[in-house]
């Protein structure tokens, strides 16, 4: 019991004095004790000061009560003892009688003629009952709750606004920083950033109703209107400015990513908001790059890229012709396969090339079942994996995309076993190194082309692979020695000749490139990335591959050291298993008449 904020009896210091400044209470009362008067405004014999009860008295005690008319617990004398749901109830009905179901007098509805509690708890019963019902609904007793819960002023706005500072600030930050973060999250920030720091996307933006689509095959640069935030602008140019000296942009390059810019800031409707990647797409349609573009956009934080997946793309066009649920099941496979599993049994995710060549080798299996009436890979068993296996082309290939598929899904709970386990499904058949024309690579080494030179030096006189010679950097060729993995190789003369010429080349071409690595194109020059396969396959030009060199290469060695496995393992850095492809062929009779030399 809280102390009352009245002033206590001098004689006990329990109970309230009687009356204000007297200093005593009706127990204690000199020539007493007096009995006490009644309440003067309910009639109570619990009196507790200056003429009233504990009940109605400010400071009295108790500070809650059950509302009269529908009995919820929590009422307060703020609200004199009945719920606000019950202030409302009797202003709308207030007709006072029993009600029909419960036999309570209170305030009854006007149609009805029942009472609030028996009106709420029918109320609360629909969804159970199928129907407006009180009388089923009272029959066997009835649910009471606490006041003031059902209806809220302002819960649902209070609970938009805990939800959105749930999301907005992370569970995993310390009690001490909460505090900190959610002050600086009501702080209102500007719709742009100062001058001097990276622009900030608009915290609200107007969403186009339905994608408008402009014909952009008649403008000139100079047609399209500028920005309506000059600022912002002038911020995206100096960043784009930064991106073209930290790379080596020539002067062209940066001309036309500050056009690009300038272009894409001027044809939003709504100036400061982000900028979605599909909309830059038109920027090639007036010779411009959207690459470059890009970039500067995702760099200062506006850019947001809605782009779908090629490989999701890619699986969905092969999907067609299987049933639904078998295809749901090939995109669960897909999904771990591609993004990994971060829960026990954990997966790695798998490269974009195992993901294609599992399922183009399965895929032919997946649409004969589907042809037959098979719509779930949960009706596969070991008969008809076996029955697969027996008809393909390839079993060894057949039973490996049909493995991958079946035990990661098994894995998953997804099917209940997985037919594939436990079954020998063969190897992949070995395809035995052959030699090259000479003529064909003298061809290659004598070109005028240095970059082709220079590829075809390096692979033919210490058989670099083709993902080695893509990943060259310059500082791996110092003072005629080439550094490659943990190796350490001198580089022949004929190849640091074309070496010499290609970095010559090279240096007249992109002076002010900052790209680290030794082969470069123009597109790869004003980034920090490598060449692609299909540059170096456009290079060597058809007929004759860098896989078809190297090989050349290590069997040459292979037939000058009479199948000395440990020799190519030093020299190539190969493999066991790799080097006794290479020596298995020496004694073939195709190849004893090869000069070695």
């Amino acid at each position: 019991m809280t102390r009352p904020k009245c002033n206590l009896c001098t004689v006990c210091r329990e109970r309230p004095e009687a009356i204000t400044s007297t200093g005593y209470c009706f127990g204690c009362w000199p020539g007493g004790p007096v009995t006490p008067p009644p309440c003067l405004v309910c009639g109570s014999f619990d009196y507790y000061n200056t003429g009233k009860c504990r009940r109605c008295h400010l400071y009295g005690q108790p500070a809650m009560e059950a509302c009269p008319d529908c009995l919820a617990w929590g009422t307060t004398r703020k609200t004199k003892w009945v719920c606000q749901a019950c202030h409302g109830w009797r202003a709308a009905h207030a007709d006072e009688g029993v009600c029909q179901t419960c036999a309570t007098p209170a305030h009854l509805h006007t149609q009805l003629g029942i009472c609030r509690l028996c009106f709420a708890h029918a109320r609360n019963l629909i969804s159970v009952l199928g129907r407006f019902d009180p009388a089923a609904a009272n029959q066997e007793g009835q649910q009471l709750f606490f006041a003031g819960l059902t209806q809220q002023k302002g819960s649902s706005r209070k609970a938009r606004r805990a939800e959105q500072r749930a999301r907005t600030t992370p569970s995993d930050i310390p009690p001490n920083m909460r505090n900190d973060l959610k002050a600086l999250l009501d702080i209102p920030r500007p719709r742009h950033a100062p001058a001097g720091s990276t622009p900030v996307p608009a915290r609200s933006e107007q969403l186009a109703f339905f994608p408008a689509q402009r014909d952009h095959s008649r403008l000139r640069q100079r047609d399209y209107p500028w920005p309506a935030d000059p600022t912002l602008l002038r911020r995206l140019w100096s960043l784009a400015d930064q991106r073209a000296a930290s790379l080596g942009w020539s002067q062209p390059v940066r001309m036309r990513c500050r056009a690009g810019l300038r272009i894409v800031l001027g044809l939003q409707d709504d100036p400061g908001a982000s900028i979605q990647r599909s909309s830059l797409e038109f920027l090639t349609e007036i010779d411009l790059t959207t690459k470059h573009v890009a970039a500067v956009l995702n760099e200062a934080g506006l850019l947001i890229d809605d782009r779908d997946n090629v490989l999701n793309r890619w699986l969905e066009q092969r999907l067609t012709g299987l049933p639904g649920q078998m295809a749901d099941e090939v995109r669960i496979w897909f999904d771990v396969m591609a993004n990994g599993r971060p829960r026990p049994p954990r997966r790695k995710p798998r490269k974009d090339t195992t993901i294609r060549l599992h399922f183009s080798w399965a895929r032919p299996v997946l649409l004969a079942w589907a042809a037959d009436g098979h719509t779930s890979l949960r009706e596969i068993t070991r008969e008809h994996v076996t029955a697969a296996l027996a008809a393909s082309s390839h079993p060894a290939r057949t039973g490996q995309g049909l493995r991958s598929l079946f035990r990661l899904l098994k894995q998953d709970h997804t099917v209940f076993a997985d037919p594939t386990s436990r079954m020998r499904l063969g190897h992949h058949p070995s395809r035995e190194p052959l030699p090259v024309e000479t003529a064909a690579i003298q061809a290659l080494l004598d070109e005028s082309d240095p970059a082709r030179a220079a590829v075809t030096a390096l692979v033919a006189f210490h058989g670099l692979a083709t993902g080695q010679v893509r990943n060259l950097q310059l500082i791996d060729i110092s003072a005629g020695w080439l550094h490659i993995d943990d190796r350490k190789i001198p580089l022949a003369p004929p190849v640091r000749e074309r070496i010499a010429a290609y970095l010559d080349y090279r240096t007249a071409t992109w002076p002010n490139t900052a790209n680290p690595h030794l082969f470069i194109n123009r597109r790869s020059a004003m980034e920090t990335r490598n060449v692609g396969i299909r540059w170096i396959k456009l290079l060597l030009g058809p007929g004759v591959s860098c896989r078809s060199i190297r090989e050349d290469r290590i069997l040459a060695e292979a037939l000058a050291s009479h199948g000395d496995a440990k020799r190519l393992h030093i020299m190539f850095g190969l493999s066991i298993n790799a080097s006794l492809r290479y020596t298995d062929v020496v004694d073939h009779p195709g190849f004893t008449a090869i000069d070695p030399g």
